[in-house]
């Protein structure tokens, strides 16, 4: 107990709380970030996508059940706690998570916020847990700060940048080890996506394709 308590500790307090590159393969850069202090890891995937900042607004602005499956295994959607709002810029959600094994299903509720650099025009969409009465189906997941930023780079092509740092309440050594999984194939299944014939007839008037 002693050796495993000074590994945690050891761990726990060890980092350079900076990106540090893992891979970069096939035009994927995958990194990871370890803050003193912190046990998990957050994780940072940078690729290209030949897409519209449009395509992407009305992929992520979709808000059934099977589009929540499309980003997040084993999502069987939620309710929508705030709509869609063309000021703000964003919408509230709750999405039902059923994991494999012996995890018990877990449940976000998810703020949605979409922002664009008026310089770059690089959109970002902040994913956040927000406060909502518990739920007797699920375990909340209530650390949830996850990022998506894509740049416009020309030629229809997009950096997207996608940052995942959040807290699903299981042990930081699992964790750590299965959440990189499948991370680096991020840029081609969105691309994938964001492609699909519903996603190509919305425009959004606050939006500038750059």
């Amino acid at each position: 107990m002693a050796t495993l308590a000074v590994a945690h500790f050891a761990w726990k307090y060890s980092g350079s709380n900076k990106w540090e590159l893992v891979q970069d393969k096939k035009g994927v850069q995958f990194y990871e970030l370890k803050v003193p202090g912190e046990t998990r890891k957050q994780f940072k995937v940078v690729g290209r996508v030949k897409t519209t900042l449009n395509r992407i607004v009305a992929t992520m602005t979709d808000t059934s059940p099977k589009a929540c499956a499309q980003f997040v295994p084993g999502c069987v959607g939620g309710e929508i706690l705030k709509q869609w709002d063309s000021q703000s810029l964003n919408y509230v959600q709750s999405f039902r998570i059923n994991f494999k094994r012996v995890f018990s299903p877990r449940e976000m509720v998810i703020k949605t916020q979409f922002s664009q650099d008026p310089q770059t025009k690089a959109l970002l969409i902040e994913c956040t847990a927000v406060p909502a009465p518990p739920n007797d189906c699920c375990v909340r997941v209530s650390d949830v700060n996850n990022t998506w930023r894509y740049t416009p780079l020309g030629n229809g092509q997009l950096q997207v940048e996608f940052v995942s740092n959040y807290d699903p309440g299981v042990p930081y050594f699992i964790y750590n080890r299965i959440i990189p999984r499948g991370l680096t194939g991020i840029p081609r299944h969105v691309e994938r996506v964001f492609n699909k014939e519903q996603y190509g007839q919305t425009e959004f008037a606050w939006l500038n394709e750059g």
